[in-house]
């Protein structure tokens, strides 16, 4: 049934089929490409040696490394300060002051407790109510400590830090200048625990008087770190090698690169596959759509959906013995055999694209041998189209096989010269690449009969099968409708010729003639070239008439799909006689009931009208040949005449408006059929009407002597016939 006619829900099931199949056929693609290319994963552990040399698989940052030299780099670059501020120094001066003369005062005191008899309590409160907590010790030597000596320690570290804040005190180095003043007042001669009570003091009041600038510093070390170039390891380059310890930069990597038996999925390998088969994906239907929008149906997709699967199937699995032995070739010759060249020739593109990934399995690499495989398909695809373009045999896929085994031979020798000067490495894969294009042929040869059974699809070697006079529907019509057997036989011949003489399918238009009639079995009385002197239309109701004569069409659909022939046939078979008229029947009903009484469509056929070429050649054969045999005498120039005003009849009542058929068409189209028929009906000699006079008897005692040749009898010439009075001629709409 064609789109256009298709209700509206059939034809949203259809699409939604259409996508689920090529769905399924999408995450299938992506599933084998990822199990091709995902790299070999390795148990290992930091700190153990590697049992293998593992290589980058592809170009890979040890981010370890470089980060602890961007640190390494930000680490030594120095901070960057403000202006001093000069108010620093005077307050932390008078800070200092104050809490040393706290500390005076403190041993000053009238009831200040004896350092013998002070409690660890009375310690404890002492140190809140002073600024820096106070240990007994420090307390002991306070209270016992010359009151001269004290006074020129607390004024020795005073003026010590009044010194180092007028040199600068960075931010940060507060610690350091506080321990460098604490050591000189060591050295000096002060008591420790004195020299430690003012160096708590010290700290506590001490600040720098230069800032460092936060925002300065941290754009420097920003710099720095960013002027470190990362340490980057490339495709191929070894990144553990066997027996070395494996260290924790390099077990990132690995993880990193997914090379890890832990490791989940590479995400940006899968990322990009599914990306890479989506825009195959898109390609092909985008091309399809636009120039090859009538093999936009479920059976053809689901068709171009398996080729690919099993093409991708079988390459992955021949890839991890040998890449150069993929049967590359296999998808160009089932796509050309079953569906079309011109489809072979752009799918073959996006098939060459992902094969060529599958050529390093175990490495996940695109190397050398993946451009080999590239250009091996994209060559070797043309190649076989032209075979194919110019022989439809079994033996076709052999020829192409081996023509395609040399290309292959030849592109990797090419390519293996340009980049390798190992000969001996060169030679042994274009070997093993002409092996793959013989693969691809005896594949082909031993998957194209199993699609041509589960698709029912009308190739050449399908056609070829129909058109054996042994198949039951062409047995049962020689043997039980003989006139209409030898009818089609000639229709055949005129329906190949013409769709010869326009570049149609000459094969499919006379398997389709073949079959065309096959819908008579179920009458076969009912149709003048199987009566034999009774016609039972003569004491039928002409409406009973014709709705049996209209009915052969979609009985003979009926019958032939029963027999699994194929759809472009069907086709044929229900399209040709379109929705012609049952002229004789009309004309017989509008003689018995007035024409006011007869409704002209219910002589018509069912239709539809042809709607390829090479329904439009059986159409038209059919019409003629039954027109034909009704002309007395005929001659070619009768015939030519009869056969283009036939065309010009079925041309005016619109039966050639969807076949595509264009004038030049129609005119080679006569020409085709008027040789054709010129020769069925040629000009015989006339013989001689002469008696022959009988064989004279041989004695047998004389030597055997050799009689004269009797002349041939000649044959009977035939007499004219008179038209078809309603049987024949009615069915073919005269």
């Amino acid at each position: 049934m064609n789109k256009k006619n298709q209700p509206r829900g059939s034809r949203r099931a259809e699409v939604l089929r259409m996508l689920l199949t090529v769905a399924v056929t999408y995450v299938i693609t992506t599933a084998l490409l990822l199990i091709g290319m995902t790299p070999e994963q390795y148990d290992i552990k930091v700190g153990y040696p590697a049992s293998i040399d593992i290589l980058a698989t592809k170009d890979v940052t040890d981010t370890v490394t470089t980060e602890a030299n961007r640190k390494r780099a930000a680490d030594q670059v120095e901070e960057s300060y403000r202006g001093v501020d000069d108010t620093v120094a005077a307050s932390v001066t008078a800070d200092l002051t104050e809490r040393f003369a706290e500390l005076q005062l403190l041993r000053e005191e009238e009831d200040a407790v004896s350092p013998d008899e002070i409690t660890d309590g009375q310690l404890e409160a002492l140190s809140e109510a002073l600024p820096v907590s106070i240990t007994r010790e420090q307390y002991e030597a306070l209270m016992k400590e010359d009151s001269n000596e004290l006074e020129a320690l607390f004024g020795a570290a005073t003026g010590a830090v009044r010194d180092a804040l007028i040199s600068t005190i960075p931010e940060g180095q507060e610690d350091a200048a506080v321990s460098r003043i604490s050591r000189m007042l060591t050295s000096s001669g002060y008591a420790a625990p004195l020299v430690s009570l003012a160096t708590d003091v010290m700290r506590s009041c001490i600040r720098p008087n230069m800032l460092i600038d936060t925002e300065i510093t941290e754009a420097s070390r920003q710099k720095a770190m960013d002027a470190v170039e990362p340490k980057t390891f490339l495709k191929g380059e070894a990144i553990v090698r066997r027996g070395e310890r494996v260290t924790e930069a390099q077990y990132q990597m690995l993880s990193t690169l997914g090379l890890l038996k832990e490791d989940t999925l590479d995400m940006h390998l899968v990322g990009g596959v599914a990306l890479v088969v989506l825009l195959v994906f898109a390609s092909l239907f985008l091309y399809l759509y636009s120039f090859e929008r009538k093999r936009l149906n479920l059976k053809t997709i689901a068709l171009v959906c398996v080729i690919f699967l099993v093409m991708m199937a079988l390459c992955l699995t021949i890839s991890l013995y040998n890449p150069y032995l993929m049967p590359v070739a296999l998808g160009v010759m089932l796509v050309a055999l079953l569906i079309g060249r011109r489809v072979a020739l752009f799918l073959n593109l996006g098939l060459a694209v992902l094969v060529s990934l599958l050529t390093n399995a175990q490495s996940g690499q695109f190397t050398l041998s993946s451009f080999s495989v590239l250009v091996m398909c994209l060559v070797s695809g043309p190649i076989i189209l032209w075979v194919f373009s110019y022989r439809q045999q079994r033996t076709t896929a052999l020829l192409a096989g081996v023509l395609a085994g040399v290309t292959n031979f030849l592109v990797t020798l090419s390519v293996g010269l340009v980049n390798s000067s190992e000969m001996a490495v060169v030679l042994t894969n274009a070997l093993w690449a002409t092996g793959g294009g013989l693969l691809s042929a005896v594949l082909c040869i031993g998957i194209q009969p199993l699609l041509e059974l589960i698709f029912n699809l009308a190739t050449s070697a399908k056609l070829i099968e129909l058109s054996n006079p042994n198949q039951q529907l062409l047995r049962r019509l020689l043997l039980e409708a003989p006139g209409t057997y030898h009818h089609s036989i000639i229709v055949a011949n005129l329906a190949e010729a013409g769709a010869d003489a326009i570049g149609a399918n000459g094969l499919l238009a006379r398997v389709g003639a073949y079959y065309h009639d096959v819908g008579k079995l179920k009458r076969p009385g009912y149709f003048t070239e199987n009566q034999m002197g009774d016609n039972p239309h003569d004491r039928t109701d002409p409406r009973v008439s014709a709705a049996i004569l209209t009915a052969h069409p979609r009985d003979g659909a009926l019958m032939a799909q029963k027999a699994r022939v194929p759809e472009p046939v069907l086709e044929i078979i229900r399209q040709h006689h379109g929705d012609g008229v049952t002229v004789f029947f009309y004309d017989k009903a509008v003689k018995l009931y007035g024409a006011d009484q007869v409704d002209v469509s219910a002589f018509r056929y069912e239709g539809p009208r042809p709607r390829t070429k090479e329904a439009a050649c059986v159409m038209l054969a059919d019409t003629i040949e039954a027109a034909t045999r009704s002309i007395p005498n005929p001659s070619p120039e009768k015939v030519d005449a009869l056969i283009r005003k036939l065309v010009r009849g079925k041309l005016d009542d619109g039966q050639l408006d969807e076949s595509n058929l264009t004038f030049s068409d129609l005119e080679k189209i006569c020409g085709a059929f008027s040789t054709v028929l010129t020769g069925v009906f040629h000009e015989r000699i006339e013989y001689p009407d002469i008696v022959v006079p009988p064989r004279a008897e041989q004695a047998p005692a004389e030597p055997a002597q050799e009689a004269p040749k009797p002349a041939a009898e000649p044959p009977k010439e035939a007499e004219p016939q008179p038209a078809p009075e309603g049987g024949e001629e009615a069915d073919h709409g005269h």
